[in-house]
């Protein structure tokens, strides 16, 4: 029995220590305009999916924790990020043009992304 116990939780320190943070709510769909992303950021992760299509992104971002967070996206000549930060419960769209490739995608305010907010997004060819 200690040892079920000991493994459970070895392997549930090791499923939180990830900075990879997916889940099946979060979704992307395909619109004339473009491809809209949802994503969701609290303490300390960001909920989005982590492979999407090449094209015009939204980003349609909601900070859904209790602490002030932001989003930013960096590589392939990207660097965007909101104009603000968002306190709990607010909501903004980040518009951007993703190519092939990976992306690295962080919460810029204080330690966030040191503390899990981080998380490599693939941008997959068509």
């Amino acid at each position: 029995m200690r040892v079920a116990i000991l493994v459970l939780a070895t392997l549930l320190l090791a499923a939180c220590s990830s900075s990879q943070h997916a889940t099946g709510t979060t979704t992307y769909t395909k619109t004339a305009a473009g491809i809209n992303v949802q994503v969701f950021l609290d303490e300390y992760k960001i909920h989005m999916p982590t492979a999407i299509p090449p094209g015009d992104i939204t980003f349609n971002i909601k900070n859904t924790g209790g602490h002030r967070h932001n989003f930013e996206i960096n590589g392939h000549g990207v660097d965007a990020k909101l104009g603000r930060d968002l306190e709990g419960g607010q909501s903004a769209d980040l518009h951007v043009r993703l190519e092939p490739g990976t992306y690295k995608v962080t919460c810029p305010v204080g330690p966030h992304a040191t503390m899990g907010m981080r998380l490599e997004l693939t941008v997959t060819a068509p």
